[in-house]
């Protein structure tokens, strides 16, 4: 999580929102070093396991296409892009994290082989952002993170 906090310029106080969050452990590191976490997971005893982990966190159980954009983080992540269905369905996701967002994107651990980056940037070109900085994965060539600055 550090590389990513540097990769974003942000630190302690900044506002993490993880999609697809399950448990929340990629969150706990951030939380630690006192970052304002919450997130979003269609399993409400992951859900359960996040809140006890990180007390204040602010995580609720819901389906991503009940994202919210209404309430606003400085920062919007996802590591399980990978897992979504089909291209309409990331799309739909990828536009409500970044109308949620204020300061930044993150979408981690990307297949090149179901998202390719030429499809990522047109799609975050779509919705409008052009700051978008593309990544190999540190331990899978065939997997890259996605930056993007609003």
């Amino acid at each position: 999580m550090e590389y990513v906090a540097e990769t974003l310029d942000i630190g302690p106080g900044t506002e993490v929102f993880e999609v697809a969050c399950g448990a929340g452990d990629f969150l706990i590191p951030l939380h630690d070093n006192g970052f304002i976490v919450g997130g979003l997971d269609a399993d409400p005893a992951l859900i359960a396991w996040a809140l006890a982990a990180m007390p204040g966190g602010r995580f609720t159980t819901g389906f991503l296409t009940e994202l919210d954009p209404a309430q606003p983080w400085q920062v919007v992540l996802c590591r399980a892009f990978g897992s979504f269905p089909d291209v309409d369905y990331a799309r739909g996701v990828l536009a409500r994290m970044a109308a949620k967002a204020t300061h930044a994107v993150a979408i981690l651990d990307v297949p090149e082989v179901r998202f390719d980056r030429p499809w990522m940037l047109r799609a975050f070109a779509e919705i409008g952002v052009s700051a978008v900085q593309m990544e190999v994965g540190k331990e899978d060539e065939a997997r890259y993170n996605v930056f993007a600055r609003l």
